[in-house]
């Protein structure tokens, strides 16, 4: 078989729609079609790069949690950061959001006019320690915070350069990490193996039981270790 393009996987996937619909059986699921990491996955009509049983996890933690600040390390093509604005417009309590990355998305100026100005995608280094004062201080004054990192591997570099400044209690994400075998966890695409001890002030926090590949590890920052 020659190579499918896009387009033509798309036109796919909607003629097994229109099956569906009709009620024929169309010879395999059309949410089998959509592959975890492959180029399926749509919000609003554009590409979003987390895979959906990611979003169920996440939306659990909004109706569960009700945070006041979101905090997304790596912007990336910025449908997630759509998907919280769209939730800080409807939520009954203001909710602020910021979202970081050293590449701004082309839909940047859409996105900040989601959540009435309270939506802030900022150009910004993650690693650099006025950006950590920045962020940890601004989760450290809220209420309900929790932070999404997402940047580049490992994460858990990610999650204790930022933790060890937080306040017991915050919920901390980390995107690409799978809880694996009890206490150890795979962290993104290289499937190292980490233990819980390299977690300077996180414990696991929820636990799902989410069919499909979440890549979505949820915490809690605790007192500092002696």
């Amino acid at each position: 078989m020659g190579n499918v393009t896009t387009v033509e996987k798309r036109e796919s996937i909607l003629r097994r729609q229109r099956k569906v619909k009709l009620g024929k059986k169309p010879r395999s699921s059309v949410f089998k079609s959509m592959k975890s990491h492959g180029k399926s996955r749509y919000m609003f009509g554009y590409r979003i790069q987390q895979n959906w049983p990611s979003m169920w996890v996440l939306e659990h933690m909004l109706s569960s949690h009700r945070p006041d600040l979101i905090v997304e390390l790596g912007t990336g093509m910025g449908l997630l950061s759509t998907y919280f604005s769209v939730y800080g417009m409807l939520s009954e309590h203001d909710v602020e959001i910021i979202s970081l990355d050293l590449v701004m998305p082309k839909l940047k100026d859409k996105i900040e006019a989601i959540n009435d100005g309270n939506t802030k995608i900022l150009d910004m280094d993650i690693y650099d320690p006025k950006t950590v004062k920045y962020i940890t201080d601004k989760i450290n004054n809220a209420e309900r915070p929790f932070i999404l990192v997402d940047g580049k591997d490992p994460k858990s570099d990610e999650v204790n350069l930022y933790a060890k400044g937080l306040k017991e209690g915050v919920i901390v994400f980390a995107h690409d990490a799978i809880l694996e075998g009890g206490s150890n966890i795979r962290w993104g695409y290289k499937e190292d193996r980490i233990n819980w001890e390299i977690l300077e002030r996180c414990e696991p926090y929820y636990t799902w039981s989410v069919e499909g590949d979440t890549r979505m590890m949820c915490m809690r920052t605790v007192g500092k270790k002696d």
